[in-house]
């Protein structure tokens, strides 16, 4: 076991490396194009493998055993998850492109999962996998900030001239969608250290190591300028804070904050299908000088609109956006990847079943942690999705290496809570 958790730390600790390919290395040959991450997903699931392999043969586990283990409320909408990915491939204009997508995005994500979840049991704690988590956070900080010092940065020379920086990425809300989710559940491993055992010299030392963290992350997305990070990092931290104090309150008050939650998912849900259906009365005739995101943003999300009527059901498939959106462009008409908004991004990959199946699973994720409240990690593994959605209306918060393998551990973090109740039970 203490193979394997080491394996998992380093793939942890290496999610922003997907930047880093085998092509980009002289010594590397592959026929399929794989990234280091990628690989060090396949190397520790293929140890993981025979790890149970060998406790299976030693009559350790059984089958049914292991699999009771792995099973959660996750099981099925992720099975449905991979197969409508999988039927997404197929649809796609570019079959090869999709295939890499499918492979990274939701293939490997799906096996670090299961590891996870796993080794975490095993351990009966959680805790083993967030100081990777932080420290992953922690070195592309680091650079972010060297390069606002230095005023280079290899990744994304643009922006660096513009004082934004982007740590290994191409773009700086790319570093607050990856640092954003970190301070949140940071923020809740401070808390629960120190309700616990906050006098312990190891517990003291493990706080200063999450509180540089937490500055330095902050920090990195200021650095950024990505007022979707910012705003979404806002929000998320008022719900943390929100969440804390609701544990104080009588079981009546708790039924009314309950209700007003809902209440206001209902309403920001149904805005942002109003907004989206009448986007073209929110797009000025003429371009604003200079062009600034928003607007960008607005007419990506016209042809959108225009793309997902013609095709509800199916969606693009899988990498089909950047081929298509060319000729449902209205008033941008540069390629982009991606229409820069959680709902869109879904439906257009995975078609209106995808994007169901993902506010399926956003859905049991919320419902597992909400009665572990009295945990700060919880807490914060909560704000974590509230982050993901508020930033991810003008953004991309799955569809990139490291935010969709990261998104699966939290989802994995968050079957720890669901399996440690059900035992007590």
């Amino acid at each position: 076991m203490r193979f394997v958790q080491v394996l998992v730390s380093i793939t942890v600790i290496a999610l922003p490396a997907y930047v880093v390919r085998c092509k980009d290395l002289t010594w590397c040959s592959s026929s399929v194009p794989i990234t280091l991450l990628e690989a060090l997903i396949l190397i520790s699931f293929l140890a993981w493998i025979l790890w149970k392999y060998t406790e299976l043969k030693k009559g350790k586990i059984s089958f049914q055993t292991l699999f009771e283990r792995l099973k959660s409320p996750f099981f099925w909408p992720l099975v449905t998850f991979l197969g409508i990915s999988t039927v997404s491939v197929l649809i796609s204009p570019d079959l090869r492109a999709a295939a890499g997508v499918w492979k990274a995005y939701f293939l490997e994500p799906a096996l670090l999962y299961i590891v996870v979840i796993d080794l975490s049991l095993q351990r009966r704690e959680i805790k083993w996998l967030i100081y990777p988590l932080l420290f992953s956070g922690l070195w592309v900080s680091g650079l972010a900030i060297s390069q606002s010092i230095t005023g280079v940065d290899p990744f994304a020379p643009d922006s660096i001239e513009i004082g934004r920086v982007t740590g290994v990425y191409d773009n700086p809300n790319a570093l607050g969608l990856f640092l954003g989710p970190l301070i949140l559940i940071g923020f809740g491993l401070l808390l629960e250290n120190i309700k616990q055992k906050p006098y312990l010299p190891r517990t003291f030392l493990a706080n200063i190591f999450i509180v540089i963290s937490l500055v330095l992350f902050t920090y990195s997305i200021f650095l950024s300028r990505s007022r979707g990070a910012l705003i979404g990092l806002v929000i998320s931290l008022l719900v943390s804070i929100a969440l804390i104090f609701y544990q104080k309150f009588s079981t009546d008050f708790k039924r009314v904050a309950r209700w007003f939650f809902y209440t206001l998912i209902g309403v920001f849900l149904a805005t942002s299908v109003v907004g989206f259906i009448y986007v073209d009365r929110f797009v000025s005739e003429k371009p604003p000088s200079p062009r600034n995101s928003l607007y960008v943003r607005l007419c990506i999300w016209e042809a959108t609109r225009d793309l997902v009527r013609d095709k509800v059901v199916t969606g693009v498939g899988l990498s089909g956006f950047p081929t298509v959106y060319p000729e449902a462009a209205t008033c941008e008409r540069q390629t982009f990847q991606y229409p820069h908004n959680i709902f869109l991004n879904f439906w257009t990959e995975l078609g209106i079943l995808g994007l169901l199946v993902f506010l399926w699973i956003s859905f049991n994720y919320l419902k597992i942690l909400v009665p572990h409240f009295n945990n700060f990690l919880a807490v914060g593994l909560f704000s974590v999705l509230i982050y993901t959605y508020i930033h991810g209306l003008v953004d991309v918060p799955y569809f990139k290496n490291d935010l969709s393998s990261g998104f699966w551990v939290f989802l994995a973090l968050a079957t720890w809570f669901y399996k440690t109740r059900s035992s007590k039970t």
